[in-house]
């Protein structure tokens, strides 16, 4: 991403700039977290990585594709290609089971039934749900809901997983054992992870930290 800024209400009395001009690049493989405080713009940066928004200038390249010259009829199909979300509230369907829910992102991307069934229930025992996989999400706990999230997200074998706030409705315990989960898939699975965070505890623990203040983001700092 270079010169990345985005603008809401223009032209009117309303008008605000949350972010006046955002370089950000991300290595494969690496485990990147953003840290801010509330205000910050970390949400509305989340937004267009995850291309859920256009930014108002700038550019974006995406795995060699540049975002911002695909037609809107594309974006969502890329995005359920190459990227994996996990949210703080899990955003699950209530009436599905685990194994459903894992199931959508690939039902999306025109999967057949026995191999979503199959990566479904082998992704939900890779994150130690696999004797959940009939359980709705209401006979979850925090937790065990956020594991089938990050199952989902990783549905699609995504390039990247974009992660807002993933322990932020758990206890400090399943917190812990969320971010073990996200090291491993880092480390031995490879996977580009995306962390957005305001704990700076959880952003000493990823390989660089990029802090945004006023929508603008520094350098990062590699952990050693």
């Amino acid at each position: 991403m270079h010169g990345i800024t985005k603008t809401f209400n223009i032209g009117t009395d309303n008008e605000l700039t949350v972010l006046p001009g955002c370089d950000f690049t991300v290595l494969d493989g690496e485990f990147v977290s953003v840290v801010g405080a509330s205000g910050s713009g970390k949400s509305t940066l989340m937004n267009i990585i995850g291309l859920l928004d256009y930014p108002t200038t700038g550019s974006y390249t995406f795995g060699g594709v540049d975002i911002l010259r695909m037609p809107g009829d594309k974006l969502a199909e890329y995005r359920n290609h190459h990227i994996g979300f996990v949210f703080q509230n899990f955003n699950l369907i209530g009436r599905m089971s685990a194994a459903r829910n894992v199931e959508m992102p690939m039902m999306y991307a025109g999967v057949g039934r026995k191999e979503r069934a199959r990566r479904a229930a082998e992704l939900l025992d890779l994150v130690g749900m696999g004797d959940r996989i009939s359980h709705n999400p209401n006979e979850l706990s925090g937790g065990q809901k956020q594991r089938v999230a990050i199952a989902r997200a990783l549905a699609n074998n995504p390039d990247l997983i974009l992660a807002d706030e993933p322990t932020g409705a758990l206890d400090s315990v399943t917190g812990r054992l969320v971010m073990d989960i996200f090291h491993e898939l880092n480390t031995r699975e490879g996977k580009t992870i995306v962390l957005i965070t305001h704990n700076p505890e959880l952003a000493a623990e990823t390989t660089r930290t990029v802090t945004m203040t006023d929508g603008r983001l520094d350098n990062g700092v590699m952990v050693p």
